[in-house]
């Protein structure tokens, strides 16, 4: 191999290790990106759990008193 070959395949290495640079710094914008959306769900879902929790014993309560009124409108 003579020098201009060299040159040339080192020119061609370096390129493709700038595209690969290119190519994971997207993937790493993108994870952050991902992970921003996680932790925005997350927090939403600790919101729901928190309703839920508040709710749970009022909502249960209704459904046994519909049930019971159901269930003795259907037994009579």
């Amino acid at each position: 191999m003579n020098n201009s070959n060299i040159i040339i395949r080192l020119n061609t290495m370096e390129k493709k290790i700038d595209n690969i640079n290119q190519q994971l710094v997207d993937i790493l914008i993108l994870l952050n990106d991902n992970k921003k959306d996680c932790e925005k769900m997350s927090t939403h879902i600790d919101f729901i759990d928190s309703v839920y929790d508040k709710l749970k014993t009022p909502i249960d309560f209704v459904c046994n008193r519909v049930n019971m009124i159901t269930n003795s409108e259907i037994n009579v």
